[in-house]
């Protein structure tokens, strides 16, 4: 009988290993998938990671580049008044007729090489005469009454240039503006 015994302690050990054996592999796949889940966690975090990187440095090369842009505007400005006074001059027929042709050929000369310059630093004059009153970019000085109603809210008169660098305003235009009342008010 103690072979019998024997036997079946020898089967209930088998049985427990078997048991052990199962619980482990249990357990064991229950580890690998919380591997897996952390694994996912953390790619999904790296690659948000990553694309906000991405965008990070997408957005510092743009400020970048906008503040390369801009970086001459202060002096663009400076010279918009050099500008004007070359304007006020040209316009003055009478002075110019006074000076020598040379001299009228040299300020013709300074001037278009000024506004060259404007030309290759990408400042645009803001168009403004006839054109519908825009507060970003001309700045009303007087109000003018007009007769007729087309003409409401419409630049009359350009009292001085505006001027964009790119799109952004470096200057606003000084304008008068028609404003129309109907007379039955």
């Amino acid at each position: 009988m103690a072979k019998k015994e024997e036997e079946i302690i020898i089967e209930e050990e088998k049985e427990e290993e078997g048991a052990s054996l199962a619980e482990k592999i249990k357990k064991l796949k229950e580890e690998l998938k919380q591997c897996r889940k952390e694994k996912s966690e953390y790619l999904a975090g790296w690659q948000r990671t990553r694309a906000d990187f991405i965008n990070a440095r997408k957005e510092e090369e743009k400020e970048r580049e906008d503040f390369i842009k801009f970086a001459e505007s202060r002096l663009l400005e400076e010279l918009l008044i050099l500008s004007d006074s070359f304007d006020s001059v040209l316009k003055n027929q009478e002075l110019m007729a006074k000076l020598d042709k040379d001299w009228q050929g040299g300020i013709k000369n300074i001037y278009s090489q000024l506004t060259k310059i404007f030309k290759d630093r990408n400042v645009s004059v803001i168009e403004a005469l006839g054109k519908p009153f825009n507060p970003e970019e001309h700045e009303a000085i007087e109000n003018v009454l007009v007769k007729e109603e087309t003409k409401n809210q419409i630049v009359i008169e350009e009292i001085s240039a505006g001027y964009k660098l790119y799109e952004r305003v470096l200057r606003p235009a000084k304008v008068k503006v028609g404003v129309y009342k109907n007379n039955n008010q």
